[in-house]
């Protein structure tokens, strides 16, 4: 993205006086050396009212959408998020955040931070009976080659919590046993797996053996 972003800049200065972007796009370039907060983009909404049923109504902060219409086989990212520390510079970097405030303790209403969701269609369209999910991935750690991640998955000292009851990191049970017996919990190798064994109910791992599994 960074390659994307010297690019715009480079698009913008040669853009001539008197000519105008697309009217449907929106930049800010800003450099600021103030303390405090700096913020390229800020929203806040707050609602006041809605429908009498609860549920119903949405408010959302920001909705970013992009798509790629038929013929355009190219990438498309829905939000692109980047958080750099230049030389010289020793900063904590959060290349995304987001975080759920409930403050009302009667809220037993799910909160969750983030949602991967896979669609195959609009929302409110017709299934088109197949899932079309060919090489989907809810969640990819990646690196530029030469670089990488120290640890994949951390939780910090408080992030697990639950009144009266055991916090769970990883959360298999609204599943039943049926469907987790079909799955590889963790894929060690393309045919080495942990698996689940729904008659015994136990974690086994299996070797797939060529010409029998």
């Amino acid at each position: 993205m960074s390659r994307l972003l010297v690019s715009l800049l480079c698009s913008l200065a040669l853009v001539p006086l008197g000519t105008g972007a697309d009217p449907g796009a929106h930049f800010s370039i800003y450099t600021t050396a103030e303390p405090g907060y700096a913020y390229g983009f800020a929203a806040n909404v707050d609602r006041t009212g809605g429908s009498p049923l609860p549920l119903k109504d949405f408010t959302v902060g920001a909705q970013l959408s992009a798509r790629n219409g038929p013929g355009v086989d190219q990438w498309a990212f829905g939000a692109a998020t980047e958080a750099w520390a230049v030389r010289g510079s020793r900063s904590i970097l959060v290349g995304l955040e987001a975080a759920v405030i409930n403050e009302e303790p009667t809220n037993l209403f799910p909160k969750v931070a983030n949602n991967a969701v896979m669609k195959n269609r609009a929302d409110g369209a017709a299934d088109p009976g197949q899932a079309m999910n060919a090489n989907s991935i809810a969640y990819w750690v990646s690196a530029q080659p030469g670089t990488g991640f120290e640890r994949g998955l951390v939780f910090d000292a408080h992030s697990l919590a639950r009144t009266g009851g055991r916090p769970a990191a990883i959360d298999l049970s609204d599943l039943p046993d049926e469907a987790i017996g079909e799955i590889d919990l963790i894929r060690i190798r393309k045919d080495v797996a942990l698996r689940y064994d729904p008659a015994t109910r136990q974690l086994v791992l299996h070797v797939t053996r060529p010409g029998v599994d």
